[in-house]
């Protein structure tokens, strides 16, 4: 077995007979960063960052990391339309002012267009927060996972349902395809954050 879904299990107490996705009840995102530093992750990447809020937990948790920082800030259909450009744009310098104390690149691209810049297996992590909808979620899934080394772990936010219909929320069904169709297991979700993860072999 790889050692860092070893590590993972020792560290969380799993048991590996549950089924996948296997709930960590009282996981939170903070444990996700403390993992990706145990792991000794220096380089990975958050794909949809609006106000650099868990970047700037993922470098305060991990001192030498270097984080690319990935979002449009930019308005486009199928987008949420409780956010205009404006408030966008006022994000994208709140982002800039929270996270110049730390190693980080914000670049300003759809996630889609990023990712050509990186060749695979070059990141440690990838953490995917971007746009919810299937179609999304699963580009970045596909996309990204493929520039996450083995022994890196590919992981996300909001594994949970959403009751507002105006807004497309698919990460469970996203998760799920992606994870079945690929033979993924086990793989995990921090109940407290709702972010999931999972090692790549």
């Amino acid at each position: 077995m790889n050692n860092n879904i070893e590590y993972i299990i020792k560290r969380f107490n799993i048991n590996l007979k549950s089924v996948s996705p296997i709930m960590i009840p009282n996981g939170t995102r903070e444990d996700l960063a403390d993992l990706f530093f145990e792991l000794g992750f220096k380089i990975g990447a958050e794909i949809g960052v609006e106000r650099g809020s868990y970047s700037e937990i993922l470098c305060k948790h991990n001192p030498n990391l270097k984080l690319y920082c990935v979002d449009s800030w930019q308005q486009y259909d199928e987008y949420r339309d409780t956010l205009n450009q404006f408030s966008l744009e006022g994000y994208y310098e709140e982002t800039k002012k929270r996270l110049a104390p730390y190693n980080c690149e914000l670049i300003k691209k759809y996630s889609m267009d990023a990712v050509k810049d990186f060749e695979n297996n070059s990141l440690d992590f990838v953490y995917i927060d971007g746009n919810h909808h299937f179609d999304y979620v699963a580009q970045d899934i596909i996309n990204w996972a493929k520039i996450v080394r083995p022994g890196g772990i590919v992981s996300g936010h909001d594994y949970r349902k959403d009751k507002n219909e105006r807004i497309p929320f698919h990460i469970i069904q996203a998760t799920h395809a992606y994870t079945d169709a690929h033979k993924i297991s086990p793989w995990f979700v921090l109940g407290r954050s709702t972010s999931w993860f999972w090692v790549k072999t």
